[in-house]
């Protein structure tokens, strides 16, 4: 009976073994077959893009969290610090603290306070320093030009432990003492919302009070420090905010023209790297690998490879366009050495340019207005405002990139106009009008009541006279350098730079010299009228103080002046050098 069972058994498996072998045949076999598809439509998607050389994008969601225009209110206690964090000094102190142009090497000068935000009654709970009693930021006076005048801009960086305010840390109130209307920060970092291939700051009005608890006479009040602007200070907490790589590279300008600058442009591990140096042409921001900036900055300045190499390679065309007509458009010339951000990705090659300080933007009619004698010179109104800079100057002589400048210049005008800038004006003024009304901000205006009207009445179209100065600026040849005078022989030899033109016309040069920078024909000691030569020798004068200038004039009449500029008790005087003749016959620059 086990004998039949097994049998049995055997014999089933090997039916079941049959069928699982003639259906695994089956199955192989269908699997050979065409299989029958049905049409189907590919889903739309956005193509992906290199790191290196794409266009930057904003965040805009950043600029609807808030209304810009209904001032924050800040509560200040200054509180002094200790001598190990240097942050020991008064209030009196750290304001005495100057960094004018020109000024190397001067440390910024810091205290402690107490920072609290609130609204008109004061501090609020669930607010930023609501509870504290004890120091929790460090306070210091900002800027460089601003730096001299009474009403100051402060910087409040909070410390770690008492959190942030909306996403930052470094906290920037900006007094804008030079701008009698107070809003043209506001107005050019809004504008530049709307500009492709840009990235804004977030910026906001603010209402500011002090307690100064370092001077035992001060008052044990908070006194009214009146209007700021509190402007997003560019870091890397910046870069991730609005959405770029927070660990890139980031460096603030503060005289910049792209020159290699290798005395003072060095890697952080050479042993001559100098930081403060360093810092005077380019402060880091983030990252602390200078690199990939050298290997830029080497690029730009070898003319062995074409402009067009190093623009592929290091910058974006978009955002090199954007914030040249961006500036042009905003008549803000101070825009070419300074106040501006280069910024570079990780894992990237490419650098981009970030806006930086527009309260000097629309203010051509109110120049004009008060007679301004410290007005920037000519060659700063159009495209040859950037020509002293290397990486522009390279750019500009290649017809296309010229004609992509002109096609940005021609978009913006559309975004930037006499009307848009009208509406920001009056919702500016619902705010400022009653804070330039009292003290302190009526003190700090150098205007009328009557002229700060008429410069809200004609600032509008401030950009339509800059639109129209970017234009015929491409037929202007473009300002050069003025040489150092030698002697030879009882000779006197000038020599400058070669101007350029865009159309190639041939450039004659007219030099003058004379004892006062006003040229009057009484003060001339010598003149040399279109010339073709950028060379002139002249008897070598007698002792005393020279002033000498060259002006360019293309074939079809226009004319430009040199970079170079003389300052005296009256005034800056562009275009123009001074000299000494010794009674030994030596001449030096003066």
């Amino acid at each position: 009976m086990k004998r039949r069972k097994i049998i049995l058994c055997v014999l089933v498996a090997g039916l079941l073994m049959a069928g699982c072998a003639t259906q695994e045949t089956q199955t192989a076999q269908e699997a050979t077959q065409e299989p029958v598809q049905e049409a189907r439509e590919a889903v739309a998607k956005v193509a992906t893009t290199e790191l290196d050389g794409r266009t930057l994008t904003d965040r805009a969601s950043l600029y609807q969290e808030y209304d810009p225009y209904d001032p924050v209110y800040f509560y200040i206690t200054v509180v002094g610090g200790t001598e190990a964090d240097g942050t020991n000094h008064t209030f009196a102190e750290m304001n005495s603290y100057k960094n004018l142009q020109g000024m190397t090497g001067v440390e910024k000068i810091y205290s402690e306070c107490i920072f609290q935000v609130g609204d008109a009654v004061g501090p609020l709970p669930n607010q930023v320093g609501y509870s504290a009693v004890a120091s929790n930021a460090t306070i210091n006076v900002r800027g460089r030009t601003s730096t001299g005048y009474d009403q100051k801009s402060y910087r409040i960086t909070l410390f770690d432990s008492a959190g942030m305010w909306r996403e930052q840390r470094a906290i920037a109130l900006n007094k804008h003492p030079g701008d009698n209307s107070r809003i043209r920060n506001m107005i050019y970092f809004t504008l530049l919302q709307d500009v492709p291939g840009m990235v804004s700051l977030r910026t906001q009005f603010a209402h500011v009070y002090v307690k100064d608890l370092t001077d035992p006479d001060a008052p044990d009040a908070f006194v009214d420090y009146g209007l700021f602007t509190q402007v997003e200070q560019p870091n890397g907490r910046f870069l991730k905010n609005h959405g770029l790589n927070q660990n890139g590279n980031l460096y603030k300008a503060n005289m910049c023209e792209l020159y290699r600058y290798e005395d003072q442009i060095r890697l952080a591990t050479d042993p001559l790297y100098d930081a403060d140096a360093f810092s005077e042409v380019l402060e880091p921001k983030s990252g602390d690998d200078h690199s990939k900036l050298i290997a830029m900055l080497d690029a730009v300045n070898d003319y062995t490879i074409p402009i067009e190499t190093v623009i592929e390679r290091y910058f974006n065309l978009e955002n090199l366009t954007s914030y040249m007509a961006f500036n042009l458009l905003m008549a803000n010339p101070d825009s070419n050495a300074q106040n501006y951000y280069l910024y570079s990705p990780v894992n990237s090659d490419t650098w981009y340019y970030l806006c930086w300080d527009g309260d000097g933007a629309l203010s051509d009619y109110e120049d004009t207005l008060l007679d301004n004698t410290w007005t920037e010179p000519a060659w700063t109104n159009g495209v040859s405002n950037y020509w002293g800079v290397v990486l522009f100057n390279r750019m500009l002589r290649v017809p296309e990139y010229r004609e992509a400048l002109l096609e940005k210049v021609e978009l913006l005008h559309t975004i930037i106009t006499p009307e848009r800038i009208a509406e920001l004006i009056a919702l500016c003024r619902q705010t400022t009008d009653p804070f330039l009304a009292r003290s302190p901000d009526l003190d700090g205006l150098k205007v009328t009541t009557e002229q700060l009207e008429l410069i809200y009445e004609h600032m509008p179209f401030d950009t339509e006279t800059a639109y129209q100065e970017v234009i015929d600026s491409f037929e202007y040849p473009m300002p050069f350098y003025l040489g150092t005078p030698k002697v030879e022989e009882e000779q006197l030899i000038l020599n400058w730079e070669s101007s350029y033109d865009f159309d190639g016309e041939f450039i004659r040069y007219d030099v003058q010299v004379a004892t006062d920078w006003s040229f009057s024909e009484n003060t001339l000691v010598f003149e040399s009228l279109g010339q073709l030569e950028n060379q002139v020798q002249l008897p070598l004068p007698e002792s005393g103080v020279y002033f000498w200038r060259v002006t360019a004039t293309n074939e079809s009449g226009y004319t430009q002046i040199a970079f170079d500029q003389v300052t005296t008790d009256s005034g800056s005087h562009e275009g123009m050098l001074r000299f000494v003749v010794d009674e030994e016959g030596t001449v030096n620059p003066a």
